[in-house]
């Protein structure tokens, strides 16, 4: 789509719930109520989003339901939900999710999330795309205050520009920032140069340790520090910052005219407060 006549930004991208991502051509933007609706859709107020359709998990009420195993007692699948092993009792997927496997007690996954895991624990939540979840009990209150995060970020620079890595390198795809959180945080990096300046193969490893804040409102502080593990002749750097108004992860910045693949394999301990701050 081309930027409309007056404007920065347009969209980029229709997630399967519906909500639209916006671009200004080389990162990602966030979009306000007069943006979104000039382009034809749907401003959420309440949830600052903007929307081509309002999902409904309804309309797949019954697909592919006997693609799912339940092993327990009381575990709820919500509609939409496939290929997905659920051990224990009391989990529920909040449907329009594929390729689940949640073990425990009283663990949930969101709306729209696929290919991720709870392995252990209780009152787990997950709340990114490809993630492993280790469920901390959650105090007896509610999910997701207490638990720890495993996610994989990728991505490729093709000079020094500062880029943001990618949550399994799918498109405008990030870490979900959780409100009235403190996350400590510790981040592998690799990147290994794969053409243009430099010769193939040099490398650096990086590693990032730290902690985030998260208010009420999802303003952010960081602290961190950042370490050169080994350098096989590769000068780069990384951070953690955020990516959008909602998101962060991490982010790297390659050599000048060399073409440099990334990963990071990210570990998130998280505190999270049912009052706000």
């Amino acid at each position: 789509m081309e930027f409309k006549k007056g404007f920065k930004i347009k969209p980029a991208e229709i997630s399967a719930n519906g909500i639209v991502s916006f671009t200004d051509g080389v990162n990602v933007a966030e979009a306000n109520q007069i943006t979104c609706e000039s382009y034809g859709y749907t401003y959420n107020q309440e949830a600052a989003t903007c929307s081509a359709f309002t999902f409904s998990p309804n309309i797949n009420k019954n697909f592919k339901t006997n693609s799912n195993i339940l092993k327990g007692s009381r575990n709820n699948l919500e509609n939409a939900t496939e290929n997905s092993l659920i051990l224990g009792e009391n989990n529920t997927t909040k449907g329009n999710n594929k390729n689940l496997f949640i073990s425990g007690t009283n663990n949930n996954s969101l709306s729209g999330i696929d290919n991720s895991t709870i392995i252990a624990g209780s009152q787990g939540n997950v709340s990114n795309q490809g993630s492993l979840v280790i469920g901390g009990g959650g105090f007896g209150e509610a999910n997701g205050l207490s638990q720890v995060i495993f996610i994989q970020q990728s991505n490729k620079t093709l000079d020094n520009t500062e880029t943001a890595l990618l949550t399994q390198y799918l498109p405008l795809t990030y870490i979900q920032k959780v409100k009235n959180c403190v996350m400590g945080f510790e981040a592998n990096v690799i990147g290994i140069n794969y053409g243009g300046e430099g010769d193939i193969g040099q490398y650096i490893y990086l590693q990032l340790k730290g902690a985030v804040v998260f208010n009420n409102g999802l303003a952010s502080t960081y602290t961190q520090t950042s370490t050169t593990i080994a350098a096989g002749g590769l000068t780069a750097t990384a951070t953690m910052k955020d990516v959008t108004a909602t998101s962060f992860g991490v982010n790297v910045t390659g050599a000048a005219e060399s073409r440099v693949q990334w990963t990071a394999s990210i570990k998130l301990w998280q505190n999270k407060l049912q009052i706000t701050f």
